[in-house]
């Protein structure tokens, strides 16, 4: 009987297959997703009371903190409840870590777990080549060319030989291609989101209204 993690079968082609397929209007989410998402976690840092960098590096990871299991939209909603109303919309534990960072601690001591931090890095350094790919569950789904069969499919991608050939497809095709793996992430995403009508990826349209004044 095959083992768990070699079950779970994608393809470099997949990811290829998704990016030459890109319409404009994917190519052009893909490319603003994470800058703007940087944008916003700048915003939400600032509401915290904090500046610069450190009001990036804030945002960022409470966005991120708060980020498992929730669409972009109300990702970014709980973040701003958090930081201006002190409200509670996560588990638990999410939540206690996101509070420890809107205090002041380090997100890269607190948040653990490959994705978050991750998804932490690239939302504070978008056109950092060196940082680690997101494997979330749309990654996922571009990587076998289809949706994941729920939640026993999602847990084989912790199989440390699942993430790698994963990450090893979505380094290869950026490779290729001559593009910033976060961006062929994004690009990818917002694609197969427009291909497969699945919940939006787009971006909260009206975070600005949240800016400190």
């Amino acid at each position: 009987m095959p083992k768990p993690h070699n079950k779970l079968r994608g393809s470099y082609r997949n990811i290829v297959k998704i990016l030459k397929g890109a319409t404009p209007d994917a190519v052009f989410a893909g490319e603003a997703w994470y800058r703007e998402a940087n944008q916003v976690a700048q915003s939400v840092g600032e509401m915290a009371g904090y500046t610069d960098l450190k009001a990036l590096q804030v945002g960022a990871g409470i966005i991120a903190a708060l980020s498992p299991q929730m669409g972009w939209g109300m990702n970014v909603t709980i973040a701003i409840l958090l930081v201006k109303e002190g409200t509670r919309k996560a588990t638990l534990p999410n939540h206690t870590k996101a509070v420890k960072i809107l205090e002041g601690e380090e997100p890269l001591k607190v948040l653990g777990g490959e994705k978050v931090t991750a998804f932490y890095l690239a939302i504070v350094e978008p056109y950092n080549d060196s940082t680690e790919i997101v494997i979330d569950r749309h990654a996922i789904a571009v990587y076998l060319g289809r949706a994941p069969k729920g939640d026993r499919e999602l847990s084989m991608v912790d199989s440390p030989k699942v993430r790698n050939r994963i990450r090893g497809a979505y380094l290869k095709v950026a490779l290729d291609y001559n593009i910033n793996h976060h961006l062929l992430q994004s690009i990818t995403w917002n694609a197969w989101r427009m291909e497969s009508k699945t919940e939006s990826l787009g971006l909260v349209k009206n975070w600005k209204d949240y800016e400190v004044s």
